[in-house]
């Protein structure tokens, strides 16, 4: 009954239970073809407690945006793409500002099934998501498509060793993304944290450690065929340890649907 095949520990929805009451897929087309008729040019496919591609009509409602020839986006572990999904996002009939953001955390299946909750040795989920995107990135290139792909790693104890984030970097290099970013994963609300040390979410000193081990690697495998980037956005947003009660201020400018079909 979980919304999510994962549990992540610093998931921002990981108290979040499945209530039953989302809506069918037809609900959802009617109210994706009134947003985009309505003059919406850019429709984001994401997940609250979950990932969009969980969903079992997605590639429906990404047909929405599609048909009306909007900007795509994805931010999605892409554990499950299918082939007609795959067909929309390689297209060269996309606009060509769409993207494929996909989150890994890690550079093998053991650490990846770590940082996501699951069981060390269980499913090679790792290898799952690499084969999606290459079958992604041919499409693209198959297709003379201008939509791009990256791939995220929040950066933590389990997962920040030179030899791993070298053989991601590596992997996803290879793979022919576009982008590779490197951050910290954020504190959620609500998350408490372990009385010693919290391996899942490091700490000030913590990420100094990570930064100065990490960080001029990576910079050096940044290039024009793919760049690759890190970032702490505590210090360059001037946000650590500040309060987060307030609601992001975008929830109040992009449209959202609530479980009684409304926007």
């Amino acid at each position: 009954k979980s919304l999510c095949w994962l549990k992540c520990p610093y998931c921002y929805g990981g108290s979040s239970q499945m209530s039953g009451e989302s809506l069918d897929d037809t609900r959802y087309i009617e109210i994706l073809s009134e947003i985009a008729q309505g003059g919406v040019k850019k429709f984001i496919f994401a997940g609250y407690a979950t990932d969009p591609l969980n969903y079992k009509y997605i590639d429906n409602l990404v047909n929405v945006p599609f048909t009306y020839n909007a900007i795509i986006g994805f931010h999605t572990k892409a554990i499950k793409v299918s082939n007609d999904l795959i067909d929309m996002i390689a297209t060269n009939e996309i606009d060509p500002k769409s993207y494929f953001s996909v989150s890994v955390d890690a550079g093998n299946s053991q650490t990846y099934n770590k940082v996501h909750g699951m069981n060390e040795f269980g499913p090679n989920i790792y290898d799952r998501v690499k084969q999606n995107i290459e079958k992604i990135t041919n499409r693209i290139a198959a297709e003379n498509s201008q939509t791009t792909t990256s791939a995220t790693y929040l950066l933590n104890s389990h997962n920040s060793d030179l030899k791993q984030v070298a053989k991601f970097i590596h992997d996803f290099k290879t793979l022919g993304v576009d982008l590779i970013r490197f951050s910290f994963p954020q504190t959620p609300r609500g998350y408490e944290t372990a009385l010693s040390s919290d391996e899942n979410i490091p700490d000030r000193d913590e990420k100094s450690i990570i930064m100065r081990d990490l960080f001029d690697y990576i910079k050096e495998e940044d290039s024009e065929e793919c760049r690759v980037l890190a970032m702490d956005y505590d210090v360059q947003m001037d946000i650590e340890n500040v309060a987060r009660t307030l609601p992001c201020f975008a929830r109040w400018v992009f449209p959202s649907i609530g479980f009684d079909g409304y926007l």
